[in-house]
């Protein structure tokens, strides 16, 4: 879903109207919700990709790449796995005896924020993480509110909870699931 998809079913989900005043009246306090909710499932769900990157002397400079990255997981050239330490920059990794050029670089990454009404929610595709990120953005608003608003809060927040346990289920790293004879 897009952002603007995700706002009107926040504010539907709020018994509020969908209409372009009140959507713009919410945008930017949803929208921080929403983003907030999407962290918060990056966090468990540790998304990530794999881009191309520059092999320079011996260093890759992790800032060129698309993503802010959290952490490297593997360098690869075709099939082949190489070694790497992180240098004194925390934008730097030392790849020793590796030849300058293109090198494959798999990592975990931090998840951009939605802003403009198209962007939708930069986590991995496999994961319908839609509801869930409804369900906390609702959550919150209604945090915010009465005494009587509390109770449907703490149910949205449960039912996050819940959205979220049942995503962990299929969530893992590649290399937890098969066995590699490296000898």
């Amino acid at each position: 879903m897009t952002l603007q998809e995700l706002l009107t079913a926040s504010l539907q989900q709020l018994d509020r109207g969908t209409d372009a005043q009140t959507l713009e009246n919410w945008r930017d306090k949803l929208t921080r919700y929403l983003n907030d909710a999407v962290l918060d499932l990056s966090a468990m769900l540790k998304p990530r990709r794999t881009d191309n990157a520059l092999l320079r002397d011996g260093k890759i400079d992790l800032s060129a790449l698309p993503r802010r990255c959290v952490k490297v997981l593997t360098l690869t050239r075709g099939a082949r796995r190489f070694p790497f330490y992180y240098g004194a920059g925390t934008d730097l990794i030392h790849v020793p005896a590796v030849s300058d050029g293109e090198i494959a670089v798999c990592y975990r990454y931090l998840p951009e924020p939605m802003r403009a009404d198209t962007d939708e929610p930069d986590l991995p595709e496999m994961f319908d993480v839609d509801g869930a990120i409804i369900l906390y953005a609702v959550g919150r608003e209604r945090a915010a509110g009465d005494a009587a608003s509390i109770g449907a809060a703490r149910g949205c927040f449960e039912l996050y909870q819940l959205a979220k346990r049942n995503l962990f289920a299929h969530a893992g790293e590649a290399e937890a699931y098969r066995f590699e004879n490296r000898y």
